[in-house]
C-alpha cells in the first residue's frame, strides 16, 4: 500500500509539470484526503470494483494501478478518463454519472454469486444530483454489495454548499452511503498558480466516436409486426437475456414479455436513467440487458447515461470498456386512444445524430427478426425503434 508521502509526492510531480507547461490538458489533482483514502483503500478487496470521479489519481493508485502509466495518461490528457479493466477501475468526468452503473455492477455481482462488492466515489457536488439518489435508494432498497463515499470538501467547482443550497444541510443517508469531510490541497482544475501558463504544446484532440452501422439479414416471413417482436423476445430471453424496465413484468411489455422467465425480467422504479445505468452496469458482469422504453418520449430522461457513458465509454477508455446493451424503444401510437404529443413523438432520427452506436428502424416483421438478432452480436449497444401502430400489422 502506498504511504500518504508517495500520494503527495506523486501529485506534487504533477503539479510542477503543470506549471511547467507540458500539461496542455485540465488536470484535476487530488490532496488533501489521503489518511481518508489509504483508511478506505484498506477494506477494498482485489477485484472489487472501484468506480471513480474527475479526480480520480489517488483512487487509481491505492486501487493497484501503475503510477507510470498514469503520469502517461495525464501527459495525453486522460487526467479525467482514467480506466483499467484489469483493475476493474472505471471513472468518469460526468457528476453523478457512475452510480446508476455501479448499482448496476452490484446487482449482478449478487446474481451471479460473487462475493466481490462495488465501491463508487462522488463529490459533494455530485451528491446533490438526482441521478445519485436514484441510485443509492434502489442499492440500499435490494442491499446490494455496493458502497458509495462522498468526498465532501464544500466545493462544486467554487461554490460552497451554502451558495447552492441555502441553509438546506446534508440529507439523511442511507446505510450504504458514507462521507468524509476535508480540505482540498489544489483549486477545482490546475496547480493554483495565478495567471495564464505557457504550455509548451499543443492539446491534441480526441476524435469523437466512429459511427457504428448494424449488418442484419432480415427474414422473409410475414407475420404480425407485435408477433415478432414477441419472438425475438423470447428468442433473446431463451439466450439468457434480462430485461430492464418498468412494466416489463406487471405489464408484460405490451404482452412481448408474457412468456419470458419472471427471473429475467428486472421491474424497475420509474426512473429512466437509473434503467439505463443498471442495464449498463449488470452488462460489465456478463449479462445481455435489453432495456426496454415503453414510450420514446421517455427514454430523453436518461440522454445522459446514453450519450455521455454508454455512447462515449469506448472511445474515452481506448477500448477497455463497451457496454453490450439493446435498447428496445416503443414509438406511441394514436390509436386507440391518444396520449398527446409527449407520449408519441418518434425521436428516431435526432437519436441516431446523438449516438454513435446503430439506430434503427425495422418496418416490417421480417427486419424486426433481423435485426435482434444482429443486435444480440453486437458487442456494444444498439437502439431498436418500435413504432406501436403497426403491432396488430401484417407486414
Amino acid at each position: 500500500m502506498l504511504t500518504k508521502h508517495d500520494l503527495i509526492d506523486f501529485e506534487k510531480g504533477l503539479a510542477d509539470k503543470y506549471d511547467a507547461g507540458e500539461y496542455p490538458y485540465l488536470v484535476h489533482l487530488s490532496g488533501g484526503n489521503e489518511d481518508q483514502l489509504i483508511r478506505i483503500f484498506e477494506e477494498i478487496e482485489p477485484g472489487d470494483y472501484v468506480f471513480s470521479t474527475h479526480r480520480s489519481h489517488y483512487h487509481y493508485l491505492l486501487h493497484g494501478g501503475n503510477p507510470e502509466h498514469l503520469g502517461s495518461l495525464i501527459a495525453r490528457g486522460k487526467s479525467m478518463f482514467v480506466f483499467d479493466k484489469e483493475l476493474n477501475f472505471y471513472s468518469s468526468s460526468i457528476l453523478a454519472g457512475t452510480p446508476a452503473i455501479a448499482a448496476g455492477v452490484a446487482w449482478a455481482l449478487k446474481r451471479k454469486h460473487i462475493g466481490n462488492r462495488v465501491w463508487c466515489f462522488i463529490g459533494d457536488g455530485a451528491a446533490d444530483e438526482g441521478h445519485f439518489y436514484e441510485a443509492a435508494r434502489y442499492v440500499e432498497g435490494w442491499d446490494l454489495p455496493c458502497t458509495f463515499i462522498i468526498e465532501d470538501n464544500n466545493r462544486s467547482v467554487h461554490a460552497d454548499k451554502y451558495t447552492r443550497w441555502g441553509r438546506c444541510p446534508d440529507f439523511s443517508q442511507f446505510k450504504c452511503v458514507r462521507r468524509y469531510y476535508y480540505n482540498a490541497t489544489y483549486p477545482h482544475g490546475g496547480s493554483g498558480t495565478p495567471g495564464w501558463l505557457d504550455f509548451k504544446h499543443k492539446a491534441i484532440l480526441e476524435d469523437p466516436p466512429v459511427k457504428k452501422q448494424l449488418w442484419q439479414r432480415n427474414s422473409t416471413a410475414l407475420s404480425k409486426y407485435k408477433d415478432a417482436v414477441t419472438e425475438a423476445m423470447e428468442e433473446m430471453a431463451g439466450l439468457g437475456a434480462i430485461f430492464v424496465g418498468y412494466n416489463v413484468r406487471y405489464g408484460g411489455g405490451y404482452g412481448t414479455l408474457d412468456n419470458v422467465p419472471e427471473e429475467q425480467r428486472l421491474e424497475t422504479p420509474v426512473a429512466e436513467n437509473l434503467m439505463a445505468g443498471l442495464a449498463m452496469g449488470m452488462s460489465l458482469v456478463g449479462f445481455r440487458p435489453v432495456l426496454f422504453f415503453e414510450r420514446q418520449d421517455f427514454l430523453l430522461n436518461a440522454i445522459d447515461a446514453l450519450v455521455n457513458q454508454a455512447d462515449r465509454i469506448e472511445t474515452i477508455s481506448e477500448g477497455q470498456f463497451s457496454f453490450p446493451i439493446i435498447i428496445r424503444a416503443v414509438i406511441g401510437s394514436v390509436t386507440p386512444f391518444y396520449a398527446g404529443i409527449t407520449h408519441t413523438t418518434d425521436y428516431t432520427d435526432i437519436c441516431g445524430q446523438l449516438f454513435s452506436f446503430p439506430v434503427v428502424h425495422p418496418w416490417t416483421s421480417g427486419q424486426v427478426r433481423g435485426a435482434y438478432r444482429a443486435a444480440w452480436k453486437s458487442k456494444g449497444p444498439v437502439m431498436i425503434s418500435e413504432p406501436k401502430e403497426l403491432h396488430e400489422v401484417v407486414c
